[in-house]
């Protein structure tokens, strides 16, 4: 082996953990945001949590990120003292379930809290003019959650929830009103383009209002759980995942016991 190319591989070895990129293992969010979308208003439908049943595609499952798309309908004029003229910021949790042996809700894996910078949407009365032509009267926009640090490795389905605080509703409700309760999960048809959604007809949610739920609360009220006639109107999510840190070493040795026969025969 010439020295160059000895040299190119070592040089290399180092940065293998550095190189590997996260791979898509399930997204339904599209290639650009539109203005906004349809969306679920957390305080005005009493919901502490909102989420999905998925399989990911076939690939690596070490988390590493989940992206969802979101609209703040909230303006700047209607909370002038609230964070800046552009946005504020506000706690968002996403929770990772697995999927128990009966296909409803299992035990939590992981869960990541982040603070999130909400933009505000265009002040006016009324609806703004979007960049489409269209009027809105909220602005989509997407929330990234580095789910590096939980060190989450998942089964190939889970029931993924996303949470937050609104004056009245959520784990730890605000209790005062503030922007927030303008914050909203979006949902719209937007196409699975990676892994599966395994139904297109149900949602997992928790809302503490009976008739909300397509069974009028005879499930239960107030939990997370199943609920159907949600055809159409899904949440957007995106999630994303690396190489186990041992499969990477594994790699490592194996280019250096390359390295160190080819040394022997060079």
């Amino acid at each position: 082996m010439k020295k160059s190319s000895l040299l190119l591989i070592i040089v290399g070895l180092p940065l293998l953990p550095a190189m590997s990129r996260g791979d898509v293992i399930y997204n339904n969010l599209p290639d650009s945001l539109s203005p906004n979308y349809a969306s679920l208003g957390y305080q005005a439908t009493q919901t502490s949590e909102f989420g999905k049943k998925i399989e990911f595609a076939a690939g690596y499952r070490r988390l590493d990120s989940a992206t969802i798309t979101m609209s703040d309908w909230a303006r700047h004029s209607d909370f002038p003292t609230y964070g800046t003229d552009t946005g504020f910021y506000h706690d968002i949790t996403m929770n990772i379930y697995s999927v128990a042996n009966d296909g409803g809700l299992g035990a939590l894996l992981g869960s990541k809290t982040q603070n999130v910078f909400i933009p505000y949407r265009p002040d006016g009365e009324g609806p703004y003019l979007g960049s489409d032509g269209n009027y809105y009267s909220g602005i989509a926009f997407n929330v990234k959650f580095d789910l590096s640090s939980l060190a989450l490795t998942v089964p190939d389905k889970i029931i993924y929830g996303v949470a937050y605080n609104t004056e009245s509703y959520g784990a730890s409700p605000m209790g005062v009103a503030g922007p927030y309760n303008s914050l909203n999960y979006a949902c719209d048809d937007v196409a699975t383009t990676v892994g599966t959604d395994l139904s297109m007809d149900t949602v997992y949610w928790n809302t503490g209002h009976a008739a909300f739920y397509s069974d009028g609360g005879a499930g239960g009220v107030g939990t997370f759980r199943e609920d159907s006639n949600w055809t159409g109107f899904r949440p957007m999510a995106k999630f994303e995942a690396v190489p186990e840190p041992a499969s990477m070493a594994v790699v490592g040795l194996g280019l250096l016991g390359f390295l160190k026969g080819r040394k022997r025969t060079a």
